[in-house]
């Protein structure tokens, strides 16, 4: 029986991807302090795990402005859904500077059908503001 199943799982076919989906997001602010950009994109692993690839960059104050540095830092937030069911979520922090990031949202069972991401600044002192940007939507092929 052992055989049998591992001859099965090497005769399953190669993990394939999907068309990459290019996403963008920002704080919301005129100045757009924070800005995420990247792309996502649904992986088809050979034995049940379906996950969705993002690869990008958060920049926080890192872009060229005419607007006064903040004492804040920016956040995205990945939240990947089936149906109205959280998959599975990320978060990425910028202060700053820019993160490249790259990873996987996957549970290991359930595939993902669309994706939100978030961008958000909040304070660097203990007491001080908050906001975030809409949030944005895609739908993962």
């Amino acid at each position: 029986m052992t055989a049998v199943l591992a001859a099965g799982l090497l005769a399953a076919s190669p993990a394939s991807a999907a068309e990459a989906v290019p996403f963008a997001a920002d704080s919301g602010d005129t100045c757009r302090r924070g800005v995420a950009e990247g792309t996502l994109e649904r992986y088809d692993g050979p034995v049940l795990h379906p996950a969705v690839d993002v690869e990008g960059i958060l920049s926080d104050e890192a872009l060229p402005t005419i607007c006064f540095p903040d004492d804040m830092h920016s956040t995205v937030t990945f939240s990947g859904y089936r149906g109205a069911d959280l998959v599975d979520s990320e978060t990425y922090k910028a202060d700053d500077e820019q993160v490249k990031f790259a990873f996987e949202l996957s549970n290991g069972l359930l595939s993902i059908d669309r994706v939100v991401v978030q961008v958000c600044r909040f304070s660097n002192s203990p007491v001080g503001i908050s906001y975030c940007g809409k949030a944005q939507e895609y739908k993962i092929p």
